[in-house]
């Protein structure tokens, strides 16, 4: 059977069951297939192998499939605010398949295995958070092993809407996203209107700094004292994550033409959703911004709001972190559950609570990773996420340099302009930072073992299993 394009969607037909010496045959090519992800994940088990026509033709195209300019603002928006949570599940396409083109399958599976394992790692930072916005309020708890305990019964917490079913993340999320950004955008507001110093924008970190015995600042000297390390991978972790959108591109409308759009609209979207909470707390300047630490936002609402501003950014922050934490862990358990059903992680991932149709195995698995990092500090944690979302990242990048010479008459719906050594040349300064974040996290111990193991572990597996190209497009859609 030979696939035609789809009336619903333009040019696009889900694979049709054919034989498979003529699918195999078919997926060598390039230029014709496209793995994207399932409009719903709850639809599929996993997700559909799409054939690509070689010419597509201006046609009606479905509008409850097709995702607008607008839709993919939100998506990339969710996707880049607050880290990587934008890894779909192995057969979701985008930058795996780019890789799997480019270099084959054992690099095709660490791309998506260095994607799940980051995406893991990030998720123990979220429980942190969330316990750092009660404690800057109500002073520390005191027991490191009753913090531990505090944060693994968070964890768990919010791991239950995963289990629980898809819809409940889904329709959570949205009212969740309302009630987060209110009250950040009145701390603003509230800020600017108090401001006590507008020089202090100006103001960069010095070596010495004196404080009284209340520890409230007192004055600042000396050389420039910039926390480089500090700075790049909170900055690389906050903005890291628009790559997710590559999974769903047969889904947006006018993909040419959305996707520079949205993608330019989203990135000043989540800029002023860090700076302009940021101005109106810099400003405003108390407690001053050279004691500002985690879960200092509770803190600043206090001092300008009282207790109210407080409480509600406390329980914003909170709900910030518990969104993020459950739409990552949503991303990541689908993820693993899509390479256990075509053979590249072990089969019980794949298994489907028969109630709430949600991948409970996956989920599980998840949390055992996040119980054991949650005991490190917020910055071990980010560097190890960050390394990791590194290291594939930098293979797509290397992928898409050749791709551009392998496959450069392959039809695109965008194309980024310019020659190859233009285009290589304006990479090197984003790959010089993600070399530099690969290599930062190897000068503290722990982080760097535990790196070096899942990275390891990741190169042991796919060689012991000797992954073939089939298994990334081999998919039963039926299989639960």
């Amino acid at each position: 059977m030979v696939a035609q394009p789809s009336p619903d969607t333009a040019g696009y037909d889900q694979m049709a069951l054919t034989p498979t010496e003529g699918r195999l045959e078919r997926l060598r090519n390039h230029s014709i297939v496209s793995v994207v992800s399932s409009a719903n994940p709850g639809d599929y088990d996993a997700a559909s192998v799409q054939w690509r026509p070689s010419a597509l033709g201006p046609t009606k195209e479905d509008s409850r499939r097709q995702l607008t300019v607008l839709s993919v603002i939100g998506l990339c928006y969710f996707s880049v605010c607050g880290g990587p949570i934008g890894s779909e599940y192995i057969i979701s396409g985008g930058y795996t398949v780019w890789v799997l083109h480019a270099f084959g399958p054992f690099w095709a599976f660490q791309t998506g295995y260095w994607a799940w394992i980051s995406g893991v790692i990030d998720n123990a930072l979220y429980p942190a958070l969330a316990v750092s916005s009660f404690t800057d309020v109500y002073g520390p708890i005191g027991s490191p092993t009753a913090e531990y305990f505090i944060k693994a019964a968070i964890a768990v917490l919010l791991a239950l809407p995963n289990l629980l079913g898809i819809q409940l993340v889904g329709n959570g999320m949205a009212g969740m996203s309302i009630f987060v950004m209110v009250p950040f955008l009145v701390l603003f507001i509230w800020g600017t209107v108090r401001a006590s110093d507008w020089g202090v924008l100006g103001e960069v970190r010095r070596s010495d700094i004196a404080y009284d015995a209340d520890g409230n600042f007192v004055s600042m000297s000396g050389s420039i004292n910039i926390d480089w390390s500090l700075l790049i991978n909170t900055l690389f972790w906050n903005f890291n994550g628009a790559v997710g959108m590559s999974v769903f591109g047969s889904e947006v409308k006018t993909p040419g033409r959305t996707y520079p759009r949205a993608l330019l609209l989203s990135v000043l979207l989540v800029a002023l959703t860090y700076l302009l909470p940021l101005l109106g707390a810099t400003v405003f300047n108390s407690p001053n911004w050279t004691t500002w630490e985690d879960g200092s936002f509770s803190g600043i609402a206090q001092a300008l709001g009282g207790t109210f501003l407080s409480t509600w950014i406390m329980l914003a922050t909170f709900c910030s972190n518990a969104g993020m934490y459950i739409a990552e862990l949503f991303c990541d358990s689908f993820q693993i559950m899509g390479m256990a059903q075509c053979g590249l992680a072990p089969a019980f991932l794949k298994a489907r609570n028969k109630r709430f149709n949600t991948p409970h195995n996956a989920v599980f698995a998840s949390l055992v990773v996040i119980f054991v990092l949650i005991q490190f500090d917020f910055e071990d944690i980010q560097n190890m996420t960050n390394a990791l979302s590194a290291f594939y990242q930098l293979l797509i990048l290397v992928a898409f340099i050749k791709l551009r010479y392998t496959h450069a008459d392959v039809d695109r719906p965008f194309k980024v302009p310019g020659r190859i050594s233009v285009i290589i040349l304006c990479l090197l300064i984003p790959a010089g930072l993600l070399v530099y974040i690969a290599v930062d996290v190897f000068f503290t111990l722990a982080p760097a073992m535990i790196v070096l193991g899942v990275t390891l572990a990741g190169v042991l597996y796919a060689w012991a299993n000797k992954f073939t190209s089939a298994q990334f497009q081999e998919l039963d859609i039926t299989e639960g």
